[in-house]
């Protein structure tokens, strides 16, 4: 985010008040991410993430600008964020080889246990007590079992945290990325950058709300990924090859929040409250839009019959969809 954030601050300076200098838009299975802004000089480097697709990168001179030149190279990692990442990756190849320790320890312990229950116990005069034995044994070996168990959980939350923090890092210090250097005719002209990114997209879910005999207002929600702080968001209920098609709807600014919502005829409806209500109904999506696949969730007069998986409507398409069981 440090090289991003740099980036904003070079393209911001000659943007109008109020206008934002990140617009994205989110498709089913990425998204397009653009932004304006003027360069100060004849020359700059934009820093590009790892997720974006090849071949998508586009650069547009406004005002009449001319690009000389543009040349596009592997990104050089910052040495703090690489001397960071060395001794995380350190660390979680120590958590990893734990783990396989772990792993023989626990099947030694097993073992043991398995074969001390299994013991015939016979009295000798060295063992007068041999049931005893034989229960003092098994349940050393289930304890050491209970250990390992313990450090396992410990080893094995701390490598996802590892993973995480290692992950986040790659995002922050644009590891794996590139940089496109963009050399203008003059100084001052404004630049418009797009790209594609394969690690952005939208998920649709739904709210089924039958209220009325007949009819089921349907809402679509759309669940967001992280974007640039400020950032412009639409989503477009199609995937990216299929760009152009489908109008965008507006994105709020926070997740599971609506946008878009529908009335549809329901044909038919089975309610049935035994033990407990569930419902199984079939409408027919009259709009002229494509309803992807989603999360939904079904309420009848306010009251919440469940959640199920919603496999998507075509324009004219029928649909069954059963809740509560």
């Amino acid at each position: 985010m440090r090289i991003i954030s740099a980036l904003c601050a070079v393209l911001v300076l000659a943007i109008p008040a109020g206008a934002s200098s990140w617009n994205v838009t989110l498709y089913l299975d990425g998204a397009h991410v653009e932004t304006e802004g003027a360069m100060i000089k004849e020359h700059l480097e934009i820093p590009l993430p790892a997720t974006m697709i090849d071949g998508s990168l586009r650069i547009k001179p406004l005002d009449g600008g001319t690009i000389e030149r543009v040349e596009v190279i592997p990104a050089r990692p910052d040495p703090r964020f690489a001397k960071e990442m060395a001794k995380l990756a350190e660390r979680r190849d120590s958590l990893v080889d734990r783990l396989k320790a772990l792993e023989a320890r626990e099947a030694i312990f097993k073992a043991a246990a398995k074969t001390q229950s299994g013991k015939a116990p016979r009295r000798t005069k060295g063992n007068p007590e041999p049931l005893a034995t034989v229960r003092e044994g098994t349940e050393y070996a289930i304890a050491q079992l209970e250990g390992v168990y313990r450090i396992r959980r410990k080893a094995e939350n701390e490598l996802q945290s590892v993973e995480v923090r290692l992950n986040a890092m790659k995002k922050e210090g644009n590891f794996g990325g590139s940089v496109a250097r963009v050399r203008l005719a003059r100084k001052g002209g404004r630049i418009v950058v797009s790209y594609l990114r394969s690690d952005l997209k939208w998920v649709p879910a739904y709210d089924f709300r039958l209220n009325k005999a007949g009819e089921v207002d349907v809402i679509m929600r759309a669940i967001l990924p992280q974007t640039e702080k400020g950032a412009t968001v639409t989503v477009v209920p199609a995937l990216l090859a299929e760009a152009g098609k489908d109008a965008q709807l507006p994105a709020p600014g926070e997740s599971f929040a609506q946008v878009a919502a529908f009335t549809f005829p329901v044909e038919h409806e089975r309610l049935s409250s035994t033990p407990v209500s569930s419902l199984k109904f079939t409408f027919r999506n009259q709009s002229n839009r494509k309803l992807p696949p989603g999360d939904a969730s079904c309420y009848q007069r306010g009251e919440y019959l469940g959640k199920t998986a919603f496999a998507g409507s075509l324009p004219g398409e029928a649909r069954e969809l059963a809740f509560g069981k």
